[in-house]
């Protein structure tokens, strides 16, 4: 792994956070945002992205609820999505590459008690246990990540820390493009469904699911197979 890519990329979003957070975690035209605002789209995503997937998160034991399970954010800026995220699960573990990030998630958070947050190297999830979570999510974030060998070993990672039968739902930048300057920690990799499956073949996982290839949102569904009966 080349560390000075890992090294750019906590820089770089150290100083995002320091200038504006809110503006760079949301990708908005204005700089300004509303608080009650910029939490109220965390929700609307969750609702969005995470809720119409219970069945398929719950799936390894549906007799499971969601306040039984821990989470894995990976990417959790100030806690935008982290807040209701919260409200859901049992505990939820966000990671990110920005130390800026996290002291201003640390002062957002505070009233929850079950949410750990973890700065990450930002690429390897080094201080987390194997299979010690049972649904891993990640949103607008490998898209901003400059080398595809990165999110190959965020991949790896996430498949360790998982539960046999969990799900992990991604999203990747699906926009494949001629550039004249070379993927940075703003305009990262892009993958094609080709280079996804591969993606996930390489990682250990089952191919679930996929949705808007060749657009910015392209989301992966990849489930770690059940472990195996040797009775």
């Amino acid at each position: 792994m080349d560390k000075q890519v890992l090294m750019k990329m906590r820089q770089d979003w150290d100083e995002r956070a320091r200038e504006n957070a809110g503006y760079y975690i949301r990708l908005t035209d204005q700089k300004t945002s509303d608080d009650r605002e910029f939490y109220r789209s965390g929700e609307v995503n969750v609702a969005n992205e995470i809720m119409p997937d219970m069945p398929s998160i719950c799936a390894a034991d549906r007799s499971r609820s969601p306040l039984d399970l821990a989470v894995l954010e990976i990417g959790c800026g100030v806690g935008r999505m982290t807040r209701m995220l919260a409200r859901i699960f049992g505990h939820v573990t966000a990671v990110d590459v920005s130390k800026e990030m996290l002291v201003r998630a640390q002062v957002n958070l505070a009233s929850l008690d079950n949410v750990t947050l973890v700065l990450g190297d930002g690429a390897t999830l080094s201080s987390l246990a194997d299979e010690s979570h049972d649904f891993a999510f990640s949103f607008i974030v490998f898209q901003h990540i400059p080398s595809a060998d990165v999110v190959a070993s965020y991949c790896r990672e996430v498949y360790r820390v998982l539960r046999p039968g969990s799900l992990f739902k991604l999203q990747v930048n699906g926009v494949i493009w001629e550039r004249n300057e070379s993927p940075d920690t703003w305009m990262g990799v892009s993958f094609s469904e080709l280079d996804a499956r591969r993606l996930c073949d390489e990682s250990g996982f089952e191919w679930e699911a996929s949705h808007g290839a060749g657009t910015q949102y392209f989301w992966l569904w990849f489930r770690k197979p059940k472990a195996r009966d040797t009775n």
